[in-house]
């Protein structure tokens, strides 16, 4: 993310962030370390959707925030949004963990019961 970042500048948290998670990201000491937790958030989602980005989804469709107590949430535009409603997906949960300068999500998606 470092060389990413030092390559393609601010421009590519234009292109891969939402606009809440570029705040976030600006905010944060490293920019590095927080670009790879949500490049990791994203790629753990579109995983557990079973589909991955080549099926329409975009970078900004997905993204991840912190909520005031620190925890991890998942956020969708509202195309994403009316995808998973589509398909049943009641609730999302994430994990996020970076130690040593690896970063690792996992992501949950709850199916509704029918």
């Amino acid at each position: 993310m470092e060389q990413l970042l030092q390559r393609r500048g601010t421009r590519v948290l234009t292109r891969l962030l939402c606009a809440a998670e570029r705040r976030e990201v600006k905010a944060r000491t490293n920019t590095a370390r927080a670009l790879a937790m949500c490049w990791a958030a994203k790629e753990a989602f579109v995983k557990a959707l079973g589909c991955g980005f080549s099926a329409g989804i975009a970078w900004r469709d997905v993204g991840v925030v912190r909520e005031a107590n620190g925890r991890p949430t998942l956020i969708f535009s509202r195309s994403m949004k009316a995808r998973l409603k589509q398909e049943g997906v009641g609730a999302t949960h994430i994990s996020l963990s970076d130690d040593g300068g690896q970063v690792c999500a996992y992501v949950i998606l709850e199916r509704r019961r029918a």
